[in-house]
C-alpha cells in the first residue's frame, strides 16, 4: 500500500507539472506591472493539487490558480493592496458580462492531456519498478 501510493503521487505529480507547462502559454499577461497588478500574476499562480486516496490505489490532481499554502485570494469587489494576488483570475478565464472570456485552462489543457497521461503512466510504471527491485 504505501509503495503504490509513492508511485501513485510521483505519477499524478509529473502529469500535472506537465500539464502546467502546456497551459502557461495560453496565460494572457499584463504587458508591463502597474500600480495594483503584478505582471505575470496569475501565470506565476497556476499550481497543483496531488490527493491520493486512503487505500492508496487511486488519486486526483487538481490544477487551477491559487495562492501558496496558507494565504487566500481576496473576494471579488474586496480591496486588496496585494500586487501578487490572482483574484481575477476567474473574470480572465469565464468572461463577464462586458468582457469575452479567454479560456486559457481548456485550451492548454486540450493541449498537453495526451502528454500528460504519458508522463503520469510512465512514472508510475518506473516507481513500481523500483520498488520491485
Amino acid at each position: 500500500k504505501k509503495a503504490t501510493t509513492k508511485a501513485i503521487r510521483r505519477g499524478l505529480n509529473g502529469a500535472a507539472r506537465s500539464l502546467e507547462k502546456s497551459i502557461k502559454p495560453y496565460v494572457p499577461m499584463l504587458k508591463k506591472s502597474t500600480d495594483f497588478r503584478q505582471k505575470g500574476t496569475i501565470k506565476n499562480n497556476v499550481r497543483h493539487k496531488t490527493i491520493v486516496a486512503r487505500d492508496g490505489l487511486s488519486g486526483i490532481t487538481k490544477i487551477r490558480v491559487m495562492r501558496t499554502k496558507g494565504r487566500r485570494m481576496a473576494r471579488i469587489g474586496e480591496n486588496t493592496k496585494d500586487k501578487s494576488d490572482p483574484f481575477y483570475w476567474w473574470m480572465v478565464e469565464y468572461g463577464t458580462k462586458k468582457m469575452e472570456g479567454r479560456h486559457y485552462m481548456e485550451k492548454g489543457g486540450q493541449q498537453g492531456i495526451a502528454r500528460a497521461l504519458k508522463v503520469a503512466e510512465d512514472t508510475f510504471i518506473e516507481e513500481l519498478k523500483k520498488i520491485s527491485k
